[in-house]
């Protein structure tokens, strides 16, 4: 029997577990006086890592890589893998010594030595598109976003709000970002789980549980989003399927994000069929726990972490075995008692057991 959307907002809000209890930290992007001028565009075939493009001068510019990452903004973000074609320039370097890291800006002297490029790009930004004929100054290219910096070069949780919410797994945690906010599990291994749960039909629920309970700021401001209510699996074998088909998402979406010539068919097709997966189980978590133990058994002999390197050049045989893992479950569930339906908006419902 489908839950109507108002009795599913007041069970996710007795939910007492938030994501405020398994994060660390969780903080905003950084500011800047100009974002025009530390970011840069990546153009799709660059003849140089130290080449990019300025929208503000609409015009080449270079770089040295070593201060350049990447950045993610809503309008360009994606789920499960971080991706965009946007760079940051972050003239920071860690300071040496002390327990805490901690990063300190270039100053201007420093950057004409060391990143002469780099030093030629923010002086030329400011003269032409500023029109600011004074020395450069470290407070003209400084940022602020202490815990970003505090937390840069960490594994995180990007959430933005695109189209709706949605979260992106930097593993690396060299990404740069603006709007949205980073979050810091006390836990590493539950950050497939919690990327995929950011990702789901419940995400797009949260707008509604915030309105319920009277919050009507930015759902990525870290003052709300630490109010995201979790709900763990009870077994092992369910997170380890979400984990597992998290893996594969991360790879799709990092595949289509590097896709310049627009994305098949088939492709979609096979991303949306493992995002229903992933959103049935985490639907069934959060809910009903009353997935057919017929499908659960499907899922558990087709799913497994794949045996090579999920960042391998061989992306073929990756989508080839993907491909292949859908086909068999849908052939062990083709007798349709596990078709997946859509009611309302982004939610999954399933028949009851036959």
């Amino acid at each position: 029997m489908l839950l109507k959307e108002n009795k599913i907002v007041e069970k996710i809000c007795e939910i007492p577990v938030t994501l405020e209890d398994v994060s660390e930290s969780i903080f905003e992007g950084v500011s800047t006086k100009n974002i025009l001028m530390h970011r840069l565009i990546l153009p799709e075939e660059s003849v140089s890592d130290s080449y990019y493009l300025c929208e503000g001068l609409c015009k080449p510019v270079f770089s040295e890589p070593e201060i350049v990452f990447p950045y993610i903004s809503g309008a360009f973000s994606e789920k499960f893998a971080c991706s965009s074609p946007y760079r940051f320039m972050l003239p920071y370097e860690l300071s040496e010594g002390g327990k805490n890291k901690e990063y300190n800006v270039v100053p201007p002297e420093e950057l004409e030595a060391r990143f002469p490029m780099a030093y030629r790009r923010f002086l030329e930004f400011k003269t032409q598109f500023r029109h600011d004929i004074s020395p450069l100054n470290s407070a003209d290219y400084s940022i602020k976003g202490n815990k970003l910096l505090e937390y840069f070069n960490t594994p995180k949780i990007i959430a933005t709000e695109g189209y709706h919410l949605q979260a992106a797994y930097d593993a690396v945690g060299n990404s740069v970002f603006g709007d949205g906010c980073g979050i810091v599990l006390k836990d590493p291994s539950k950050y497939p789980y919690v990327t995929a749960v950011l990702n789901s039909p419940i995400a797009r629920l949260f707008p509604a549980v915030c309105k319920s309970e009277m919050i009507f700021s930015d759902y990525t401001a870290p003052t709300v989003l630490r109010r995201f209510p979790i709900v763990f699996p009870d077994n092992s074998l369910t997170e380890n399927l979400i984990n597992t088909v998290t893996s594969y998402l991360v790879f799709l979406n990092r595949q289509k994000s590097a896709t310049h010539y627009g994305v098949p068919d088939w492709f979609q097709e096979l991303a949306g069929f493992y995002e229903q997966i992933s959103s049935l189980l985490i639907l069934d978590t959060y809910f009903l726990n009353d997935i057919d133990p017929r499908l659960l058994d499907a899922l558990e002999e087709n799913i497994h972490p794949y045996a090579g390197d999920m960042d391998s050049e061989d992306s073929d045989s990756l989508l080839n075995a993907l491909y292949y893992i859908k086909q068999q479950i849908l052939e062990t569930s083709g007798s349709g008692i596990f078709k997946f339906k859509m009611d309302l908006p982004g939610m999954l419902s399933f028949p009851s057991k036959q």
